[in-house]
């Protein structure tokens, strides 16, 4: 009966060695993988780390104030309604897959990458990683970790795009689609601008006088007039206004783009919604004086080109870009809800959101 007790203790000795020992030497390099790559560890913790970003700007924005986590218990921190620590592991989980999904559809494409194209921007890139080098290496993310999300992903996803939608793509498009689109959504739209207000001898903001203000019309109807009636063109304007103000510096804005995307005020893009093609209006919008003027978007269209060596060309990839967007982005969604993975559970356990919110705190 000894005998038998010894060797029943020997077995679940050796039982629970071979358990300490698989458990301690646990593959923890790799965080998940699919059958075409392999996220690394430092990918994991890289994704960790911008998704926390993400949820202190969430935080911030729903309480329209600064939000120091640092004395928080992290079990009373909501973000969307979850513990701050779940809604981060579930926002990396999401982003890691997003890039597995690019990785995977770039290698059933059999998509050509140009390394050395990519190795450029890669090394323009870690200028970032090298001012913040010593935090990224506290995190465990090197700077090829750093490289590889920020860089390469973005690179591999543009490449599938012209896959589908350049030339030669399976949903390619056409010349005439693009100048299509172009026309009906993009403006062509210059403003020349002066304020109606100025700081008085206390650092306070004061109306001008009404002896500058009626200046500032006269001069700014004068401009109108050279762009309607005289044929002058921008360039022109601007040298009078020089001339009239006694000054080197011109507040301008002169762009081509979709104009509800330009950063403009409701009040100013609905004042160059409404003007006819090559021509000019004042408006006054919030204390400032403009003269605005609109470009012929149909005569535009003949320059669009991606010939990197013409300087007056309009970008077609940039346009391609807002034209198929959208569309672009479903698709991905709709291949990272197919996506088969496997997640390494030893490395998301070990390299944890608590632990990196803990190195987040210690270097605050």
């Amino acid at each position: 009966m000894k005998m038998k007790n010894i060797l029943k203790t020997a077995a679940v000795l050796s039982a629970a060695v071979v358990m300490l020992s698989a458990s301690g030497c646990a593959d923890t390099t790799w965080s998940i993988k699919t059958d075409t790559s392999t996220l690394t560890n430092g990918n994991w913790i890289y994704y960790t780390y911008t998704s926390y970003n993400s949820a202190m700007s969430k935080i911030q924005e729903d309480s329209g104030e600064s939000f120091d986590i640092k004395d928080k218990n992290l079990d009373d921190v909501k973000v969307e309604g979850k513990k701050i620590v779940d809604w981060i592991s579930e926002d990396a989980k999401k982003s890691a897959i997003a890039q597995l999904t690019v990785e995977k559809l770039a290698a059933d494409k059999k998509i050509e990458v140009d390394e050395e194209e990519l190795n450029s921007i890669e090394e323009q890139y870690l200028y970032y990683y090298n001012m913040g080098q010593s935090f990224y290496e506290k995190l465990g993310v090197s700077s090829n970790t750093f490289a590889n999300v920020e860089v390469k992903t973005q690179y591999l996803s543009d490449l599938i795009f012209k896959n589908i939608y350049g030339e030669g793509g399976e949903k390619e498009v056409t010349d005439d689609e693009l100048k299509k689109y172009f026309t009906d959504n993009y403006t062509d739209y210059y403003y020349i601008a002066y304020p109606l207000t100025e700081m008085d001898d206390e650092g306070n903001t004061v109306d001008v006088s009404d002896e500058t203000k009626d200046t500032i019309t006269e001069n700014f109807a004068k401009y109108a007039k050279m762009l309607n009636d005289d044929g002058s063109d921008t360039a022109a304007v601007e040298e009078q206004f020089k001339t009239d103000f006694s000054t080197d510096t011109v507040t301008k804005s002169q762009n081509v783009t979709i104009l509800d995307n330009a950063g403009l005020s409701e009040e100013l893009a609905a004042a160059i919604k409404e003007l006819d093609e090559k021509k000019a209006a004042v408006k006054t919008v919030d204390k400032t004086h403009y003269v605005i003027y609109k470009g012929s978007i149909s005569e535009d269209a003949d320059r669009i080109s991606d010939d990197a060596n013409d300087g007056d060309a309009i970008s077609r990839i940039s346009i391609l870009y807002n034209m198929k967007n959208d569309e672009y982005k479903e698709y991905l969604e709709a291949e990272q809800n197919k996506l088969k993975y496997e997640t390494n559970d030893d490395c998301i356990s070990r390299y944890s959101v608590q632990r990196t919110i803990d190195i987040i705190k210690a270097d605050s």
